[in-house]
């Protein structure tokens, strides 16, 4: 019932990204590094700004904004890395193409799609969370730290948000100057 909204692939295709290129091919782990960088630093940020109070709620417009405008960026990246693998594909009918490089191009520009649709998929929660956030709750303990548990989400998501793009920011360079290389 539920499988055109399945965004479970979406997930599980991103943290195999997030493996080792050391690590048997079988391994479904993260690499420690990379948990550490995109799921225990967001954590421990966003508890310690959480905790001291710094609010969103100022900004929670600005934020929404920023988040669609690259959500809606990384949607175009999708039809530009398909574009990709089109190229890919008339490399590999070519002869005398280098088998490693192609090899590379093609764990890469598999591994930026799943980025690039993770990354979208977290712009639609943080988006989603942020609205829920800027709704004026009454004030009573219960709702106080419900906004506290959100301003907590949203900090995490954001940071996360910001991290995995950079990261999809710096496996493009990597293709590219690769692409520009060989020729």
């Amino acid at each position: 019932m539920f499988s055109r909204i399945n965004i479970l692939r979406i997930i599980s295709g991103h943290l195999n990204t997030l493996r080792s290129l050391n690590q048997n091919k079988d391994s479904k782990s993260i690499y420690l590094p990379d948990f550490l960088l995109f799921f225990l630093f967001p954590l421990l940020l966003s508890g310690i700004l959480t905790y001291n109070g710094i609010e969103l709620l100022t900004q929670v417009s600005n934020l929404i904004a920023a988040i669609s405008i690259l959500g809606g960026f990384l949607f175009n990246f999708l039809a530009i890395i398909y574009g990709a693998m089109d190229k890919l594909k008339e490399d590999i009918a070519k002869a005398g193409v280098n088998n490693s490089l192609i090899e590379f191009k093609k764990i890469f520009i598999k591994e930026i799609h799943s980025n690039i649709s993770y990354c979208i998929l977290l712009s639609i929660f943080t988006v989603t969370f942020l609205v829920i956030y800027s709704y004026n709750f009454p004030c009573t303990l219960f709702y106080t730290i419900v906004k506290q548990i959100l301003l907590f989400i949203n900090y995490f998501l954001l940071i996360h948000f910001l991290l995995s793009l950079l990261m999809v920011l710096n496996r493009t360079y990597i293709l590219l100057k690769k692409d520009i290389e060989e020729n």
